[in-house]
């Protein structure tokens, strides 16, 4: 080789070096831009339902999302699911963790409800599930930590998309679930440093589920201490009093066996989200997946042939609908609270209408099943009878009447006295008179009372109750509620309940 040739070769392999150099690899980043897809659900307690989607339909939408490409998807559950429901009651509701560990959701959130059967129950159903149960706000006083097996928070990831989850709960659930061991935080310093912690550890996007009425919804969304929030609260469009989120990112599920799907596009380089929109989903638009279907149909089979057997025939229409047994007397209502005060051979019966879940209407010839009932009381509220005053017996009542404008369960519903109240009268001033046998009730004097357990300890704010002397059946065991009602109405073949003003509202106001 001469020197030209060298010369050559020498400036071939420089420019060679300098091209490389300067030109980039073929090899491209990643997008700043990325699309995700939110799948939101909760409020899915009874499984096996007719008519409405559920559980199945829910796996094929997940499937055809999950399949959505330069999408990543995340399934959040909402939670109020381990119960009531029949199948809850026996097995305090390990079945929905089961069909969520097919679903696989990236987080669940935990409501009130799911603490039916109280903190350590919860606890092994966390531990249950292949999938993070997240309740944010929760301090367990045994071991100064969150109930063990739930987390604070957590960041999920799809296809390199991080979202942080915090959920909270409103301290209601405390007197309303009668917890002994745990204590409720202060939600707004919860979420504002759980948001500032998620961030610090990468989380591109913060997302807060809850399940109550928080006043303060919209400012943490304007102030950007989260990026999205996401409830279920179908009855926040009939209650008068309730206020509903208005910042666009503030997604509320209105309508039961629905999912929400959000979509926006997150600009992973400064964290900003555009193009968010959200939608309802009716849940039996969507084709049942076989695998679930079997998996549901697997425990619906051994429920039916526990509850399929036809006790009674109705000989009069009567509704259990929710509104009605949380607001005003009910004719089933009083069946349950007759059937409770004869087995106890007491004066009087207090229950609560949240005990009563069934939300249905029935007619004439229509054949009832055990199962109807158990759909009807699903909590497995024992008998409880009580020596209690008539001033007490009072006190009790205006609690019931004390959230009448809320709708919520603790309305009382009675047998053995008559209560006329006036609901516009503030909170404790709304009872006009407690007669009994026509006679006003005398505020000195005992009286016999029969009631569900869950009361006697003072659920639902009747904390009076637990202050009232507790009367021994005879049993070694309790019976429960629903047991005592489906016996006495398998001896009777009927069912007419009737109204018979027992609860009447006046129009005089103080």
């Amino acid at each position: 080789m001469n020197r030209t040739q060298i010369l050559l070769l020498l400036t071939g392999v420089f420019f060679t070096f300098f091209t490389c150099a300067q030109t980039p690899t073929s090899t491209t980043s990643a997008p700043n831009k990325q699309n995700i897809s939110i799948i939101y659900a909760s409020d899915m307690p009874v499984i096996g339902l007719k008519k409405v989607g559920g559980y199945p339909e829910l796996a094929s939408a997940l499937q055809s999302y999950r399949n959505q490409k330069n999408t990543s998807t995340f399934f959040l559950f909402g939670g109020n699911s381990l119960a009531p429901s029949p199948l809850a009651s026996l097995d305090r509701g390990t079945h929905i963790i089961d069909i969520l560990n097919s679903l696989e959701p990236d987080a669940m959130s935990v409501t009130k409800r799911e603490f039916s059967y109280y903190e350590d129950e919860l606890s092994l159903r966390a531990y249950e599930a292949a999938f993070p149960i997240v309740a944010s706000n929760v301090f367990d006083k045994r071991s100064q930590a969150n109930v063990d097996g739930l987390l604070d928070n957590v960041i999920v990831e799809q296809r390199g998309a991080k979202i942080g989850i915090i959920s909270i709960l409103d301290e209601s659930a405390i007197s309303d679930y009668l917890l002994q061991q745990v204590v409720i935080l202060d939600p707004q310093k919860v979420i504002s440093d759980s948001a500032y912690e998620l961030r610090e550890q990468g989380a591109e996007l913060v997302v807060l589920m809850y399940s109550y009425n928080f006043p303060f919804i919209d400012q943490l969304l304007s102030k950007d201490t989260v990026d999205i929030t996401i409830t279920t609260s179908p009855e926040f469009t009939d209650l008068p009093n309730e206020i509903m989120p208005k910042h666009p990112n503030a997604v509320v599920l209105s309508k039961l066996n629905y999912l929400a799907e959000l979509k926006l596009t997150l600009d992973k380089e400064n964290g900003d989200i555009s193009n968010l929109t959200w939608q309802e989903k009716e849940l039996s638009g969507f084709p049942s997946d076989p695998i679930l279907a079997g998996q549901v149909k697997g425990y619906t089979s051994r429920l039916n042939r526990l509850l399929n057997q036809p006790i009674a025939t109705v000989i009069r229409d009567f509704q259990t609908l929710r509104t009605s047994v949380r607001t005003q007397e009910n004719a089933f209502a009083n069946l349950v609270a007759d059937t409770v005060r004869k087995f106890a051979n007491a004066d009087m019966a207090l229950i609560n209408g949240g005990i009563i879940r069934g939300n249905q209407s029935y007619v004439v010839g229509q054949r009832l099943t055990r199962r109807d009932i158990a759909q009807e009381l699903p909590f497995r509220s024992k008998l409880a009878v009580l020596t209690i005053t008539g001033q007490q017996l009072k006190q009790a009542l205006e609690n019931g009447l004390s959230t009448i404008e809320q709708v919520r369960g603790r309305f009382p519903q009675i047998s053995g006295i008559e209560v006329t109240y006036q609901p516009k009268n503030n909170v404790g001033e709304r009872i006009t008179s407690i007669k009994i046998d026509g006679e006003n009730i005398n505020p000195t004097r005992s009286y016999k009372l029969a009631t569900t357990d869950y009361l006697a300890n003072g659920g639902d704010g009747y904390q009076v109750l637990n202050e009232c002397p507790k009367i021994a059946l005879g049993y070694m065991d309790p019976p429960m509620v629903v047991d005592v009602l489906i016996d006495s109405i398998r001896q009777q073949e009927t069912l007419g309940p009737t109204l018979s003003q027992r609860l009447v509202q006046t129009d005089d106001r103080n």
